[in-house]
């Protein structure tokens, strides 16, 4: 009997893209060449297999079975690609090509944070210590994104405990070359921070999307209208507050949404914060590729 595999539905997209810049950022150079020896296998190759992985949530034995090598050579490849910046590397390619194409509008932004606890429900090497709000250790995932596409622009990745505020100019820094002066940057009441507001507004030359959290009484218990009305005053500068505005920023949502459960993150059997961004960066840019599949751009 001759079996003849199909390509799942899920991962077929895939088969549109090609690699070229792993090989380039995997390439040897002179000195790192040497004489006999067995020479190793694509880049490239072993690229795609770990975003089939990805896609159809298999373990490394099945995935190194199906590609015709070792799943320690996998494990290694999945290591290389993030010390060499592979990942990183790759995820700014796309990011640029998206602008490009109009797959990136930046003139609605949305960030924000999804927590995902760690595989042994343990403390786990870069998780720090014990959320208490979400009851469990683990890491986080800092995103900014396109409101308007859904497409990703900047990320983070970071411990279960920093607090998402301490966080959001750099992750914006990173972004503001995508960004479109006169826009908006939309996130929720976590980001209730002037220095926060304060950036947005004077070095992006955009206005914040972000609710005032409401502080309405004083240590004894007593209302002071006048004063919590002058304090929202001072607070709502360089913001705005129309619901039509902050709405949009549930589109972070659908993207966190999406990377757990299309892409899977946070089901991966992998211990500690490396391993984790490894997972990241896989799930972001295979949600990436089926965006520019849908949009017809090839890349």
């Amino acid at each position: 009997m001759l079996l003849v595999p199909k390509i799942p539905r899920k991962i077929q997209y895939l088969q549109y893209f090609s690699f070229p810049l792993v090989t380039k950022l995997t390439a040897k150079t002179e000195k790192e060449l040497f004489n006999g020896g067995r020479p190793g296998y694509d880049k490239e190759f072993l690229f795609s297999w770990l975003l089939v992985k990805k896609v159809m949530n298999w373990d490394y034995r099945t995935v190194a079975d199906m590609a015709g090598v070792s799943h320690p050579t996998m494990i290694r490849a999945n290591m290389l690609f993030l010390t060499k910046q592979v990942y990183h590397k790759l995820f700014i390619h796309l990011v640029k090509k998206a602008y490009h194409s109009g797959l990136i509008k930046g003139i609605h932004v949305a960030l924000d944070s999804s927590f995902v606890k760690t595989f042994s429900k343990k403390q786990e090497d870069g998780s720090r210590g014990w959320n208490g709000f979400k009851e469990s250790f683990g890491f986080k995932l800092h995103l900014l994104i396109d409101a308007a596409t859904q497409f990703p622009i900047a990320l983070i990745v970071g411990d279960g405990l920093t607090n998402d505020g301490q966080l959001a100019v750099p992750l914006l820094k990173r972004a503001r070359p995508w960004l479109r002066k006169t826009g908006y940057v939309l996130a929720d009441k976590g980001y209730d921070d002037m220095d926060i507001v304060t950036y947005i507004f004077k070095k992006l030359h955009a206005k914040a999307g972000i609710p005032v959290r409401k502080k309405s009484r004083l240590a004894k218990g007593k209302k002071n209208r006048y004063g919590n009305y002058l304090n929202w005053k001072l607070k709502a500068a360089g913001r705005s507050l129309k619901h039509s505005i902050l709405n949009r920023r549930s589109s972070i949502e659908r993207v966190f949404s999406s990377l757990k459960r299309t892409y899977h993150l946070g089901h991966e059997e992998v211990r500690g914060i490396i391993s984790f961004a490894k997972q990241v960066y896989l799930s972001l840019i295979c949600y990436m590729l089926k965006l520019f599949y849908i949009a017809g751009v090839s890349c």
